[in-house]
């Protein structure tokens, strides 16, 4: 399976199209590439009888948007300035070990 994702990795290189490039993908271009990686390292999981996850599709393009349907998508919330005098403990980072496993 790590030479399945090595060579999905390696099938995206931007050197293959322009040899001035580099070698690796841009990081910009990250969730694309790993959906490649990902499509490459299923594949060779049920070939090999290692899967475990059941109805896997085996359709090139249903695959590609079964991984897409599970994997993570960022979103984060907007940051807000806040006044250091009047900031609550957590606002100032000063929760200390407790405040962050009880999720405050």
């Amino acid at each position: 399976m790590l030479v399945a994702a090595v060579k999905a990795l390696a099938a995206q290189s931007p050197a293959l199209k322009d040899p001035d490039k580099g070698l690796l993908p841009d990081v910009v271009d990250a969730q694309e590439i790993s959906v490649h990686i990902a499509k490459a390292v299923i594949k060779q999981a049920v070939d090999e009888g290692l899967a475990t996850e059941k109805n896997i599709p085996s359709d090139d393009e249903e695959l590609e948007e079964w991984v897409r349907e599970q994997m993570w998508e960022p979103r984060y919330r907007p940051l807000v300035r806040v006044d250091r005098k009047s900031a609550s403990k957590h606002a100032k980072g000063q929760l200390g070990a407790a405040g962050a496993r009880e999720g405050r």
